[in-house]
């Protein structure tokens, strides 16, 4: 079953950051989809349940360098400028 995770993401300072945490997200197993807004620092993942979970997304950030946690679920992020 696919699910939606919101996560907040800390160090992210530019655009580099945030395609670094993009490409990071879609390597993980299960993911589908990924959107990061820089300017809120948070990223909305879709992914397979069955593969990932938040807290597995967010230990991905973490070894990258990025420490996240989950910011709650739902149909997207902010809204705003990623299009979440």
């Amino acid at each position: 079953m696919m699910e939606n995770a919101v996560l907040k993401i800390e160090g992210m300072n530019g655009e580099e950051c945030a395609d670094k945490v993009a490409q990071v997200l879609s390597g993980v197993s299960g993911v589908t989809d990924v959107r990061v807004s820089l300017l809120n620092c948070l990223a909305s993942v879709r992914y397979d349940e069955k593969h990932a979970t938040p807290q597995t997304l967010a230990g991905s950030l973490a070894q990258a360098g990025y420490p996240a946690a989950p910011a709650g679920t739902g149909g997207g992020c902010c809204g705003g400028c990623c299009g979440g």
